[in-house]
């Protein structure tokens, strides 16, 4: 390894085309932006750089700028999240390795990261997670302008997403669900797979609930997966269940996943693999819109950051153009038809 720790310091140890550096260095950072510089300077046959020139934002590894704008954004953040992003970023350094000099970090180094992704899975990597990735890439490239790091933002083309189909629970399939859960005994995962259904709160924002969030029939929700805060009310039923259950309607992922698998084979939709617990939340949101709940309370409801993000729901209240085409009615029946 070129650089290696020594003690409380590093060590950069280059060995190259009959050249020899070495130097230590108090911080990795320092190390690996030395490192950069040097091999740099022997591939273009150049003398080698000061070794106490070892500060310098363009000199820095790409490796190096994600551990900082990660703890800059996600280290005091929700803790699934904060492991969700350094997830992606360690997958990322681990396809361009860790000393990939930031000045690489381009268009060219996104193609190959998505082609990457495209070819070496065993199953089909969705635009929606490649975008997903990306936008960790973005967030850090953007970190790395707004300190003069990169030279100008990086120009990212993201994948286009289809809509696809939403799949939402239907009345009859509640049903069905509601006696399988209470046939095998699992009245608990009953209740809170009820209350998704009623609320449209994400797995993750159970965790954080607490009996004083609420507050007649309105619920704040305070953890939720954007940072800010939302009240909704609950429907009769889904206060009834928080408050017999005292807000606490978590379980362990392991839990849940069981629970759910148990119930979806009783139910013969072992082969629906849309038919996960995230489409209690697109059911809470399409119930919603077909009722006639405006779009933008649909959109206050669920917590989302954009509108773009809600609209996917709007195609399942046809009715809206029913009720929009009464408009275009002549006022008076004597309007001559030509």
């Amino acid at each position: 390894m070129p650089v290696r720790q020594r003690g409380n310091s590093w060590q950069v140890d280059v060995r190259k085309k009959g050249i020899r550096f070495r130097h230590t260095y108090q911080t990795e950072d320092q190390a690996n932006q030395m490192l950069v510089k040097v091999e740099t300077a022997i591939s273009r046959g150049a003398a080698l750089p000061d070794p106490n020139d070892c500060f310098d934002g363009k000199a820095m590894t790409i490796g190096t700028l994600f551990r900082k704008a990660g703890t800059h954004y996600w280290d005091a953040g929700r803790p699934e999240y904060r492991k969700a992003q350094f997830s992606i970023m360690n997958e990322i350094i681990g396809v361009i390795g860790s000393h990939r000099p930031l000045t690489e970090l381009n268009p060219n180094l996104l193609d190959e990261l998505i082609a990457h992704w495209r070819n070496t899975s065993a199953r089909e990597v969705r635009p929606g997670t490649i975008n997903r990735k990306l936008s960790v890439i973005s967030k850090c490239a953007t970190y790395a302008f707004k300190r003069g790091w990169l030279d100008k933002k990086l120009d990212i083309e993201w994948q286009k997403e289809s809509k696809g189909r939403i799949r939402f629970v239907s009345e009859d399939e509640e049903r069905l669900m509601y006696r399988v859960f209470t046939q095998l005994g699992m009245l608990e995962e009953r209740d809170t797979f009820t209350f998704l259904i009623d609320t449209g709160c994400r797995l993750g924002e159970l965790k954080w609930m607490e009996e004083r969030d609420l507050n007649g029939d309105n619920l704040t929700i305070w953890r939720t997966k954007n940072g800010d805060p939302r009240t909704i009310p609950l429907t009769s039923r889904a206060k009834e269940i928080f408050v017999q259950r005292k807000g606490k309607l978590s379980f362990p992922q392991s839990r849940i996943s069981t629970a759910w698998n148990r119930v979806k084979s009783a139910m013969g939709l072992e082969d629906d693999r849309e038919f996960v617990p995230h489409c209690l939340r697109h059911t809470c949101a399409s119930r919603l819109v077909q009722r006639g709940v405006s779009i933008l309370v649909v959109k206050e409801w669920l917590g989302h950051k954009t509108l773009g993000m809600t609209m996917r729901y709007s195609h399942l209240c046809p009715t809206n153009l029913q009720a929009a085409v009464k408009v275009l009615e002549p006022v008076t029946q004597d309007v001559a038809v030509a």
